[in-house]
């Protein structure tokens, strides 16, 4: 007798055939319906915690604004130039809701407010808005807006002594709670003055590191850079560059230099215009606060109601589409009309709530629109600027920083006339 090598399997009975299937097809639901249960858990518990973030009440109370640890000389007292804030229009997408109006007249009431903040401290000289960094001061401290909305400030601040020193470079973020919007609290001021205390605390944190004598020498240097943008061939030996690119003094001139008392008269005047354009930066902080808070309380309604529903919608839209995904699947295995009727009406539930969810989405669309609207109205514009001088009347035209440039270009002549008249 011969003996086959490959032994034949028993065949499988029909019974268990129905078995095995039903097993499959069993696997097969329990698996789809505990991977869609997962998804749906995990949407709901991240909208949970969106929701809770959203709504979440922040502190209120104001930090305390540091005064000097020691009493400062005048003469070491140094005068800060802050140059209206980069608007970082330039960071934005087309996600975010940014109005360039809005942003403009934020980056010169921003510089304003931290102005005001440091004053005061009591422990600067003169402090300044300014148009650029053309304008020559001790201590210049520029930034780039990365966020504001009403919940959400976020700023970029860098600050650089005369000599081109570097102080420190740092991100400010702070968000605010619902309740400081709150008109019944009078007692509250704005809502992110504890953004700027913060700044105007570690600026004088970094200058109480600093002597009294390398402060005076940093308003040498200034003096010396305003001397030599004006007299280059005077004053162009006076200071030096180090390899790193910070100004030291070489030397210094006789305290009864012709030249530099020249020199002095025409920065006098200089500073004139700079307080000018000072008290318009405070005109137009004072005129928009009112119109700007309203917009800062409606844009904070509006981009934490936006981002509650763009949650919600996210949440409905997936549930619904998986909701269809389920009630397909489920008519697709019906052995039953009553389950294939059960997979239909699942499948119409999440079209329905697939709908909810666009919806609201629409809805968070509008809001962003309507802060749009109301941001349209807080438009910078500067009227001509008339400046009386000794011997004549000045009028300066166009914007700030094109005013500020006609201003140098005048001085540059007074200077020189000043110069040849014996």
């Amino acid at each position: 007798m011969s003996i086959n090598k490959t032994q034949r399997r028993p065949a499988k009975t029909i019974d268990a055939i129905v078995a095995e299937s039903l097993i499959k097809n069993l696997a097969l639901k329990q698996i789809a319906f505990l991977v869609l249960s997962l998804v749906l858990c995990v949407i709901s518990l991240n909208a949970s915690k969106a929701l809770a973030a959203v709504d979440k009440v922040t502190s209120s109370t104001t930090l305390t604004l540091n005064t000097p640890s020691r009493s400062f000389a005048a003469e070491a007292l140094l005068d800060v130039g802050i140059p209206t804030l980069n608007d970082g229009l330039y960071l934005t997408d087309e996600n975010d809701t940014v109005f360039p109006e809005v942003r403009y007249a934020e980056a010169i009431y921003f510089s304003n407010q931290l102005g005001k903040v440091m004053e005061k401290s009591g422990a600067w000289g003169a402090i300044r808005v300014t148009p650029n960094s053309d304008v020559i001061m001790d201590l210049y401290i520029t930034g780039t807006i990365f966020q504001s909305d009403g919940e959400t400030m976020d700023l970029e601040i860098n600050v650089i002594d005369s000599s081109g020193k570097k102080w420190f470079k740092q991100r400010y973020k702070q968000t605010t709670g619902k309740y400081a919007y709150d008109r019944r609290l009078k007692s509250l001021g704005d809502p992110f003055q504890n953004l700027f205390i913060r700044i105007a605390n570690d600026l004088l944190d970094y200058r109480e590191k600093i002597t009294d004598q390398n402060a005076e020498e940093l308003r040498t240097i200034s003096e010396l850079r305003f001397a030599k943008k004006f007299s280059p061939e005077a004053f162009d030996n006076y200071i030096d560059q180090d390899r790193k690119g910070i100004l030291r003094i070489s030397r210094l001139p006789a305290e009864n230099d012709s030249i530099l008392i020249r020199v002095r008269k025409i920065r006098e005047r200089d500073y004139l215009y700079v307080d000018t354009m000072q008290d318009y930066y405070d005109g137009f902080s004072q005129q928009m606060h009112l119109a700007y808070q309203d917009f800062r309380r409606s844009s904070y309604d509006s981009v934490v109601k936006a981002r509650q529903l763009n949650t919600q919608g996210n949440k409905q839209i997936i549930a619904g589409i998986g909701a269809i995904l389920a009630g397909i699947y489920g008519r697709s295995q019906a052995r039953t009309s009553m389950a294939d009727d059960a997979g239909t009406a699942t499948a119409a539930v999440g079209g329905f709530v697939l709908k909810s969810g666009l919806d609201k989405k629409q809805k968070a669309s509008e809001f962003n629109e309507s802060v749009a609207e109301m941001g349209s109205s807080l438009e910078a514009e500067i009227a001509p600027q008339v400046i009386e001088l000794e011997d004549r009347t000045v009028t300066l035209t166009g914007t700030v920083q094109a005013q500020y440039q006609q201003w140098q270009e005048l001085l540059g002549k007074i200077y020189e006339q000043e110069r040849t008249t014996p």
